[in-house]
């Protein structure tokens, strides 16, 4: 969904995955490659900038990558990318909602319950999903945010709404007399279930807390251990928002650049 606001690129060398993006204030940098040969690619990473001219730089790095470049590398300069951290939570702590410090979600929860209570959850499929762009649309139309990254991830969602069958998603709408009032949609990766996207109607009161919790409920088996709900991208509204499931970790992210 990123592809064009980062400008991707990427190759296969050996077996191994190499991502290059035009990352934050235009500077070129490359992700931790993923594969068999990793250091061997780093040096090939390495030749590519030597050759351009340009600092070795890698994005979008945790701080277990970080303990991986400090070894590699003499000498390492970190900045932190606040708005692309991580928010992880226990998925038991999603789905039980248990506990004082979510008392507030359950009393949100309970007013929607009590006044809507005829809402059904679905999974989202190629019969629905139409329903859910349309809903989509509505939900942002006339909302204006003066940041590029508004207007891509509003263009990136309806793409991957129109294509949805062809990613292989995992995807729950909540409906009231026949209508969306929220949706999300996420994929498993191991033990973890990934929210990527996630829209309610804040008209119904409610209705944001009831998605959180019931997508969770509907797909994290037995196997899923974590929800990773990903970033805010300096959005404080959202910031606060993914603050207030009270994050496990927040999986920090940094630009590491290599001093050879």
């Amino acid at each position: 969904m990123w592809r064009d606001f980062f400008d991707a690129e990427y190759c296969i060398y050996e077996d191994t995955l190499i991502f290059k993006v035009v990352y934050l204030n235009g500077v070129t940098a490359f992700s931790l490659p993923l594969g068999t040969c990793v250091n061997e690619s780093l040096k090939e990473i390495e030749s590519y900038c030597n050759k351009q001219n340009i600092p070795l730089v890698f994005c979008t790095a945790t701080e277990e990558d970080i303990a991986f470049y400090k070894n590699t590398y003499p000498s390492i300069r970190l900045t932190p990318n606040e708005d692309w951290n991580d928010y992880l939570y226990r998925a038991e702590d999603l789905i039980t909602l248990s506990g004082r410090k979510y008392s507030g979600q359950r009393n949100h929860m309970n007013y929607f319950i009590k006044n809507y209570p005829n809402f059904i959850f679905e999974e989202i499929d190629n019969q629905n999903i139409m329903d859910v762009k349309q809903f989509y649309l509505a939900a942002t139309t006339g909302i204006e945010k003066n940041t590029n990254i508004f207007h891509e991830e509003k263009a990136k969602t309806l793409e991957v709404l129109d294509h949805y069958g062809e990613y292989c998603l995992l995807g729950g709408l909540l409906r009231v007399d026949r209508s969306i009032v929220a949706f999300a949609i996420g994929e498993k990766i191991k033990d973890t279930l990934f929210v990527h996207i996630e829209r309610a109607d804040n008209n119904y009161r409610g209705a944001s807390q009831m998605i959180v919790n019931l997508f969770p409920k509907y797909f994290a088996n037995e196997d899923v251990s974590f929800i990773n709900r990903e970033e805010d991208v300096g959005d404080e509204g959202l910031r606060t928002a993914k603050k207030a499931y009270h994050p496990i970790q927040i999986i920090k992210k940094y630009t590491v650049e290599v001093g050879l």
